[in-house]
């Protein structure tokens, strides 16, 4: 079996050594455990988080009440950024699902981080696009394909995210019950189980021993959706 080529570099791996020594020695390390809030949904911004380990979920409330999850990210990712150059309210509410370590920035400090830096300013500034794209492109595959191309999107993401080379094909190395894959793509846990039972049944996905998702046929999913050829970073989760 050909090897899963993991290309995607997270904002801070695309600083230079000493800009990286100078992000880390300008924030304050802190920690949160597991269920910690870092900032709800119509919060004044206030901080901005680099994950250095653990995972942080993004997710908003829909008009009728339900939580829609909108990221899953992990280490040498920023958090909170879109609050920096605009006094808008926080879009976002900001949960640790694994025990964390972040660094965290007051907005003036990564502002002036900036203007004094130019690397540092073109890279956020390319990765935040990179973003921006990425967010879009799970719009556009919830609203063009329904329910089915929604999971099918999110389980490609989540394997370009969290994918590990296994001896039947990609193991999406993390926890993701069908109750947390419904809520990124808005539907019921009934409606996530049909359709996975559906594609264990094509032999399509599996679940390990450990009970994680295993995907077998990876272009099945692509092809429902007509992927193109788009960079491995705007088809993350």
């Amino acid at each position: 079996m050909e090897k899963k080529e993991h290309k995607m570099i997270r904002f801070f791996e695309q600083l230079s050594d000493k800009n990286q020594e100078l992000m880390l020695s300008k924030g304050t390390r802190i920690t949160a455990q597991t269920g910690s809030v870092l900032f709800s949904e119509g919060d004044a911004p206030t901080y901005i988080y680099l994950i250095l380990s653990g995972l942080v979920r993004l997710s908003k409330l829909t008009a009728d009440g339900k939580e829609f999850s909108v990221s899953l990210l992990q280490k040498d990712e920023l958090i909170g950024e879109t609050g920096m150059f605009n006094e808008l309210s926080v879009s976002v509410t900001a949960t640790v699902e694994e025990d964390a370590i972040l660094i965290r920035y007051d907005l003036d400090t990564v502002e002036s981080l900036f203007k004094e830096n130019g690397e540092l300013a073109v890279t956020f500034m390319k990765w935040s696009s990179i973003q921006n794209q990425s967010t879009q492109s799970k719009f556009r595959d919830l609203i063009l394909c329904g329910k089915k191309g929604g999971l099918y999107s999110t389980l490609i993401r989540f394997s370009n995210s969290y994918g590990v080379e296994h001896k039947e094909g990609i193991l999406i190395n993390i926890n993701l019950t069908n109750v947390e894959i419904a809520n990124y793509i808005g539907t019921t846990r009934e409606g996530v189980n049909r359709m996975m039972n559906e594609l264990k049944k094509e032999n399509i996905i599996f679940y390990n021993e450990n009970n994680r998702i295993v995907i077998r046929d990876l272009q099945f999913l692509k092809d429902f959706l007509q992927c193109g050829d788009c960079p491995v970073e705007i088809c993350t989760i």
